[in-house]
């Protein structure tokens, strides 16, 4: 039997390593979206490396014209691999880097979550099992979703965090997973609270139980308000609700991405149960991760069809997404069934999972095709990194399809513009005009632009054509337009920074007088 941790953490990074191989060969895997994160991420980087903070319009992309993706998606997986393109990686293998310690970490967590119920070898099995199942590998080798990835690591993480009892940590990480990923975030988040219910239902101190977890929830959704509520207030400003970004029928999940090993140890959990071999009472949670597994295969497959435009489901765009929870609860009914076996049968029972897991799931972790393109082609790309340009402000007419001639136009005189600064966040020019004028700067409008002229605030006329155009008096006008904080972001900003110090120092008291923690 394992017992030491450093050896079992040892070894669940070297049989990771199968998983993340594809990710250490020189080049990037070609996927769906991989390409795109690398460009928004350097997009990221630069108007973060200019002072925006939280980072949220993105200059560079839609032609140079600029995008306000960050405001409205999971930004973590940019904010983490910030510090790894600092040290020296490049874009790409910074994003790489980000997938392949996902992977690895989710190894790690989910077996530390597992532990806190069964003995070394169950958790080691199901945790594997975690990073193995085929969508884990889909996610990073097809897909290309470096978010979802990271919220697959975050999750057992906050599950281990609120098993120990952590009230500090489990906010963190409740904030971190909204983060991560916008869709998982509400699967997972409903996830949790169940999970959180059922803690308060076994435990004779309900009361103290409900405060903390409460406690948990509030915090991590005040430490993220940075970036969820602009994402809510801010969506009115575009035309995300009038875009149809993708058709659920195209993205039914099929049975071998549901995968072989899932269903059998769906089958093994029930005929434990039928044999009492899982004790109803002890194996409360076993239970509830049953019926979420049932639950999210059903809404991944084309079962479920006819309810995707019934039920407020949509929102997940893809019904394979609903197999991030088949993951989470087949690794916990993996390690159950493993755990009520004598210790012979145990480790049949493990190799058996395990070499199922690893003969069907290995082909998902196959780099198809890779491209070896330079850093330059990523940090130069001005694509709005989106499907449908779904973040688009509603008042642009047309789309730019090609970058501007010059950053700043004279648009009804001929006097010379003198363009003293052009960076992510702000330009600035000099002109000096016979007449009132227009005077254009090719950057689309979003609220957080504000213009001034000689010291002067001044209005921003967008809805002519939804960019940035200023009527300017005769005479010398020095003109600085810059990007900051709309109001209700500085509220998000204030609220983020005063719930984290506030935790913080509600950590220190609790923990001096041992109370919670």
């Amino acid at each position: 039997m394992i017992r030491n941790f450093k050896f079992i953490a040892l070894l669940l990074i070297l049989l990771s390593i199968p998983s993340v191989i594809g990710l250490l060969q020189s080049g990037f895997p070609l996927t769906d979206d991989g390409n795109w994160m690398v460009i928004r991420f350097s997009a990221f980087y630069e108007s973060l490396r200019d002072g925006q903070l939280p980072v949220r319009f993105l200059m560079r992309l839609n032609n140079g014209y600029g995008y306000p993706v960050a405001d409205f998606l999971y930004p973590l997986f940019m904010y983490f691999a910030t510090p790894l393109h600092i040290l020296g990686l490049s874009f790409v293998e910074s994003i790489k880097a980000v997938l392949a310690l996902s992977l690895v970490f989710s190894s790690l967590f989910t077996f530390l979550w597992l532990r806190k119920f069964f003995d070394n070898l169950s958790s080691f099995v199901g945790s594997l099992i975690y990073v193995y199942l085929p969508y884990h590998l889909l996610d990073v080798y097809k897909r290309g979703s470096v978010g979802e990835a990271l919220s697959l690591s975050v999750l057992p993480f906050v599950l281990w965090q609120i098993e120990k009892g952590s009230l500090f940590l489990s906010s963190i990480g409740i904030s971190l997973l909204i983060l991560s990923h916008n869709s998982l975030a509400v699967l997972f988040l409903g996830l949790i609270v169940i999970y959180m219910g059922l803690n308060i239902y076994v435990s004779s101190k309900r009361k103290n139980l409900i405060y903390k977890n409460l406690g948990i929830l509030g915090f991590g959704f005040a430490m993220s308000s940075f970036f969820w509520i602009p994402a809510v207030f801010d969506l009115q400003y575009t035309v995300f609700t009038q875009t149809k970004i993708s058709e659920y029928s195209s993205y039914f999940a099929n049975e071998k991405l549901v995968g072989v090993v899932s269903i059998l140890v769906i089958l093994l959990t029930i005929l434990f149960i039928f044999t009492k071999k899982l004790n109803i009472t002890k194996h409360r949670l076993t239970i509830v991760m049953l019926i979420v597994s049932l639950v999210s295969i059903f809404f991944a497959t084309p079962f479920s069809a006819a309810l995707w435009n019934m039920l407020p489901v949509t929102f997940i765009q893809f019904p394979f997404r609903f197999l991030s929870l088949t993951l989470i609860s087949i690794s916990f009914q993996a390690a159950a069934v493993t755990s009520v076996l004598d210790k012979k049968t145990k480790v049949v029972v493990a190799v058996l999972l395990l070499g199922l897991t690893y003969y069907f799931s290995l082909p998902f972790a196959k780099v198809y095709q890779s491209q070896n393109y330079p850093d330059t082609f990523y940090s130069t790309n001005q694509d709005t990194t989106t499907v449908k340009n779904e973040y688009m402000p509603k008042w642009v007419k047309n789309i730019p399809a090609q970058m501007y001639k010059a950053k700043v136009e004279n648009t009804t005189g001929i006097e010379p513009i003198n363009l003293i600064s052009n960076t992510p966040n702000k330009t600035g020019f000099e002109v000096d005009l016979n007449s009132p004028k227009i005077i254009r700067v090719n950057t689309v409008y979003f609220p957080g632009w504000s213009a001034y002229v000689n010291g002067q605030r001044v209005n921003i006329d967008y809805l002519k054509d939804g960019l940035i155009n200023l009527n300017l008096n005769e005479g010398k006008n020095s003109v600085l337009v810059i990007f900051g904080e709309t109001n209700v972001r500085i509220l998000s900003d204030i609220i983020s920074v005063a719930s984290l110090g506030m935790l913080i120092l509600l950590t220190f008291y609790f923990r001096k007088r041992r109370i919670w923690i």
